[in-house]
């Protein structure tokens, strides 16, 4: 592997003259010369021999690279001892006096570390890189394993699944540091290469925070946010208060072992908007990490229908982020507000009459968020969860709007025909056979612009009375304006699923 060339070959001469006497004896020393050296490869800061006849007068050893030093031991005839200094790179060393004819290279390998991140922020990877060179070319098939020291502790550790150098000598490892961790790259030893390390580098740590903030929640009630630090880590957590241009400290916390922790705050006296981020402080393992600044909006009212006012836009503002079937922003309490404010209370499992109370605003600002049972990737499907009495529409299976609905009232009636009916809004899987654009009468009532789901007259449709609870014959009501906005995405041969939750 390693070039061989020639060094640079000096003889000695003596001349000896004798006063008085007459011509010159000039004699010749045996020429002195490097034949090898041990070990064939070395690195700086180890120790090399150089083996040959007639070394004992060496007192300096000159390195490729442009550094020398003298021998670490006294010189003999057939051996030179000295340390690799730093900077030493392979190929031809000259020793003071020269010597030798040919002497084989010095294998001096050359390694470097690198890492592709200085900080990280949990949970990312990055990579750390190493390269083992001699001569300037890589060496390949070296076994090479990673070094990990946390900072706090002062012994390196082997990480699992060596690598082995690739034609250029490198080697990459995927790294997750959970705090400030310091790494290096030890290859092993082999026929044709020294053992060696590389030196440290050093991958900073920054925990991530997730919190729990509302979106928005009413005044003169207390608030509490809670929270976690990933990975979990315990230590002081702090809640800053943005006021007046910079952050003011609202709140001290300690995180558990688990890395959660809680904030209680005080009261909003008044209404308006309050700007809240969470900090975790630097610690020796860690990077100082922050959340992203959260606007609440605190309000002051009880919302009910017909009322008007900035709170009322705020709350449609709301629920339209929330997927709930409010067509428009309008400062206006209106119908269609207050069917999106009935079906929201109905996901959320709390009294369904419209208003928007102090729980309401609190729902709103930590909202339970469904699910569907059977999302449905590509298309558009509706799911009808009875429990609830609400509908879902959703596309590319996530839920798109949200409407509040009326089912079967569980009573019985005698339809059109005269005959005695039961009013239950059936249960399964269907689709969509046939729609009808106009009002329709059938044994089930009068229907606006129905979307039939099954053979017996079943369907989805507009319906001037939809209450808060089942009270339907057995179709699924929502109301006619809410069935205008519909109609054209109920699709014939969409899926449609009815279920109990």
């Amino acid at each position: 592997m390693l070039a061989r060339a020639t060094a640079v070959a000096l003889s000695t001469a003596i001349a000896a003259t004798a006063a008085g006497i007459a011509g010159a004896v000039p004699a010749w020393a045996d020429a002195p010369s490097v034949t090898s050296y041990s070990p064939a490869n070395v690195v700086p800061g180890t120790t090399l021999h150089i083996i040959g006849t007639g070394l004992a007068g060496t007192t300096d050893v000159a390195f490729t690279g442009g550094v020398d030093v003298a021998p670490s031991a006294t010189p003999t005839d057939t051996d030179v001892t000295v340390t690799v200094p730093a900077g030493a790179q392979s190929g031809p060393l000259t020793l003071t006096p020269a010597t030798g004819t040919t002497p084989p290279n010095l294998g001096v390998e050359v390694t470097s570390i690198s890492r592709d991140a200085a900080s990280l922020a949990y949970p990312k990877t990055t990579y750390v890189r190493a390269t083992l060179t001699a001569a300037g070319q890589g060496i390949a098939g070296q076994t090479a394993t990673l070094l990990v020291r946390a900072v706090g502790i002062t012994y390196w550790s082997p990480a699992p699944n060596p690598q082995t150098t690739n034609s250029n000598g490198a080697v990459a490892f995927l790294v997750k540091p959970t705090r400030t961790t310091d790494y290096a790259v030890r290859f092993a030893a082999s026929s044709t290469a020294a053992a060696v390390q590389t030196a440290a580098t050093r991958i900073a740590s920054r925990p991530t925070l997730s919190v729990s903030f509302p979106v928005v929640a009413p005044i003169l009630t207390a608030q509490r946010f809670t929270g976690a630090v990933h990975p979990a880590t315990a230590g002081t957590v702090l809640l800053q208060r943005y006021l007046s241009g910079a952050w003011h400290l609202a709140g001290t916390a300690t995180a558990d072992r688990y890395g959660r922790f809680a904030f209680a705050v005080a009261a909003w006296k008044t209404k308006g908007i309050y700007t809240y981020r969470v900090l975790r402080p630097a610690d020796p393992q860690h990077l100082a990490t922050s959340t992203s600044p959260k606007a609440i909006q605190a309000v002051d009212r009880t919302l009910r229908y017909g009322m008007t006012g900035a709170d009322v836009s705020f709350l449609q503002q709301r629920l339209r982020a929330l997927h709930y079937d409010v067509p428009a922003v309008t400062g206006v309490f209106n119908y269609d507000t207050l069917h999106a404010v009935i079906a929201f209370e109905k996901v959320q499992k709390i009294t369904r009459d419209g208003v928007v109370s102090s729980t309401v605003w609190l729902r709103l600002g930590r909202p339970v968020v469904p699910r569907l049972l059977h999302p449905l990737a590509g298309v558009g499907a509706v799911e009808v969860d009875l429990t609830r009495q609400v509908l879902f529409y959703a596309v590319n299976g996530v839920i798109v709007r949200i409407l509040d609905v009326s089912t079967g009232g569980g009573y019985t009636f005698v339809d059109s025909s005269g005959n005695l009916a039961t009013a239950i809004t059936p249960q399964g899987h269907f689709y969509i056979h046939y729609k009808i654009d106009k009002w329709v009468t059938s044994k089930l009532g009068t229907l606006y612009r129905p979307a039939y789901f099954n053979t017996s007259g079943y369907a989805i449709h507009g319906e001037g009375d939809v209450p808060a609870y089942p009270a339907s014959h057995g179709c699924v009501r929502i109301t006619v304006p809410a069935m205008d906005r519909m109609y054209s995405k109920l699709t014939v041969g969409m899926s449609v699923w009815i279920y109990h939750t």
